[in-house]
């Protein structure tokens, strides 16, 4: 063969060899970037699976966070929670659509996330609806919450296994691609040094791009760091002998200590009281067997051996076995709670001393307006009675001078009598038992001004509103219409058309009534005295009355839970008011003299 052929073949096999050589880079290259983006979406898989998770822990911290204190700035993680965890669902659902095993596993977790926040929802709407949580409803959604959570915990963690498992194969075989792309363009020609050289650029960008999602990995990690360790209550965590492998610095600085004299040094009891610890350990068993502490008040012993007041709640963490790990626990300072319970104690007691004191008062003030009522009554019949003996006897032998004085005598008797009357009738009303009914109050206030109008001849013309019915006794409520309709006619008798309105409305849990008449009026500036026994803005001689029947009106109405209050203006009328409970309600109770 010609030197001259051998040197064609030669080329054409050198040609070839170089081709050969330059196809077979080209794909090994290209195998070991289909390789390098496997793992990178293995990555990116790991971090969603572990971002789920992350935000899952975060809404169930969240949650029972407010179902136990009711505070709203625990749903404000909640909520951020549950919108990252859409995010992620979604990029797990779309990452591994071609793999049909892990697209029934993501499947599942998406129908048992599902499942667990139907139940958080239902728990959250449950505490809006209450001033309180209801402790065995909470627990049983918890514990409902739980058991949804250990089996996406399950499912998360088949995920992940199988994911590490296959980045662990992708990556050997990266590694084995990427030697054997190197050995082929070493030992290629000079033709090859392009490739080499974007292979060179290639692997460049890919690696800066990893550290570029590791450092972000790492940030991430610092934050959620930042949040356990500045969280407003305090975590940690136990292991099986109950020795804490992990704190928060918000518990550290409520106890005063550092972390590297906590952390794989002490057991939870040992920063408890003796008591406490004691009541500590018989729940850290239960916590064992039933996977939750609930609520436990406890107190814990700082550094500066001061007394820290707080409450746990603490789960446990199972392996896939469900042997016990640790527990995630959650410490609530109870400081000020328990200080508030005590200041309330407190006032109870003060307040229950007072009321016993003005209910001895009371007592001792009725029965000496009765008796000394019941006093006066004999000696000004006396009075009055032989002062009509003498005018009748001897009122021919008195000049006018003395027959006058003796009429003063008699009147004046006469209107003593009244005030003790009314006074006796004022002191009744605390001892008489409330007979509570409904009364139909439209009724009741017809017949009283029929008794009013029989008595003083009324000219006034009255209009009678619509008046609902309401809870209370009908004799003594009768006697309010009485004293308020007598008032109302006798200060609007001096005006021309003298008008007497009489109306009633329901105002959310209580009825209000008024009588209103275009009377003479009163200054406002006064009105503090309307309602006191004997307390009078007009003189007797222009309006007769002995200032009594406003404040048995007030007396009656205070009895059945009710208010009263007048608005009037002098010259343009007044309107009396007052408001009576729609329900029955806890009268108060007769005084007994």
């Amino acid at each position: 063969m010609k030197p001259e052929r051998i040197a064609a073949w030669g080329i054409v096999l050198a040609f070839a060899i170089m081709t050969g050589i330059a196809v077979f880079s080209y794909r090994s290259i290209n195998s070991f970037v289909h390789s390098s983006i496997r793992v990178d979406r293995a990555y990116k898989v790991l971090m969603a699976i572990d971002r789920l998770m992350s935000d899952l822990q975060d809404a169930e911290t969240g949650e029972r966070g407010f179902v136990i204190t009711g505070m709203t700035s625990y749903l404000v993680p909640y909520k951020s929670a549950l919108s990252n965890v859409g995010s992620d669902l979604r990029f797990l659902s779309e990452a591994l659509s071609d793999h049909p095993h892990e697209k029934r596993l993501v499947g599942s977790l998406q129908e048992m996330i599902r499942h667990r926040l139907s139940y958080s929802s239902a728990d959250i709407y449950l505490r809006h609806q209450s001033i309180s949580s209801d402790p065995e409803r909470t627990r049983q959604l918890m514990d409902y919450g739980k058991s949804d959570m250990d089996r996406i915990r399950k499912v998360m963690s088949e995920m992940k296994s199988h994911e590490l498992n296959l980045l662990e194969q992708r990556a050997k075989a990266v590694d084995y691609r990427k030697e054997t792309a190197l050995f082929a363009i070493v030992a290629g020609n000079i033709l090859s040094f392009g490739m080499i050289g974007a292979s060179i650029l290639f692997l460049i960008k890919e690696l800066a791009r990893r550290l570029s999602a590791e450092e972000k990995l790492r940030k991430n990690s610092q934050e959620l760091q930042d949040l356990y360790d500045n969280a407003p209550s305090g975590y940690h965590s136990v292991d099986p002998d109950g020795l804490i492998v992990r704190i928060n610095q918000t518990e550290l600085n409520w106890l005063g200590y550092l972390k590297e004299e906590i952390e794989g040094k002490k057991h939870v009891w040992d920063l408890m009281t003796p008591e406490s610890g004691l009541r500590y350990q018989g729940a850290f068993q239960n916590l064992k067997t039933t996977g939750f502490i609930h609520d436990l008040e406890l107190e814990m012993v700082k550094k500066d051996r001061s007394i820290l007041q707080v409450i746990f709640n603490a789960t446990a963490i199972r392996s896939l076995s469900g042997e016990f790990l640790m527990s995630r626990s959650v410490v609530f300072d109870n400081t000020d709670r328990k200080l508030a319970e005590k200041q309330i104690l407190d006032l109870n007691k003060e307040l229950s001393v007072r009321a016993l004191q003005l209910e001895s008062s009371n007592k001792e003030l009725e029965g000496f307006s009765y008796s000394v009522s019941h006093d006066l009554r004999s000696p000004l019949r006396a009075i009055d009675g032989f002062s009509r003996i003498l005018l009748e006897d001897y009122g021919k032998v008195l000049d006018q001078e003395g027959i006058r004085i003796l009429g003063v005598i008699r009147a004046n008797s006469q209107k003593m009598g009244s005030l003790i009357d009314d006074l006796l009738a004022f002191s009744r009303l605390g001892r008489k038992r409330l007979e509570g009914h409904l009364v139909e109050m439209e009724a009741l206030a017809k017949a009283a001004y029929e008794e009013v109008a029989s008595k003083d001849s009324p000219s006034s013309r009255i209009n009678f509103g619509t008046l609902p019915p309401v809870w209370g006794d009908q004799s003594l409520l009768y006697q309010v219409w009485v004293n308020l309709l007598a008032n109302a006619v006798k200060f609007s008798g001096k005006v021309q058309n003298p008008m007497v309105t009489v109306e009633g409305v329901q105002k959310g849990d209580e009825v209000v009534y008024s009588v209103r008449d275009n009377g003479v009026g009163f200054d406002m500036q006064y009105s503090g005295k309307l309602f006191g026994v004997f307390q009078r803005l007009h003189s007797a001689e222009e309006f007769p009355g002995t200032g009594v029947g406003l404040a048995i009106v007030q007396r009656v109405v205070s009895r059945h839970g009710g208010r009263v209050w007048a608005e009037g203006e002098e010259g343009n009328g007044a309107t009396f008011s007052f408001s009576l409970p729609l329900h029955p309600v806890e009268c108060s109770p007769a005084v007994s003299p």
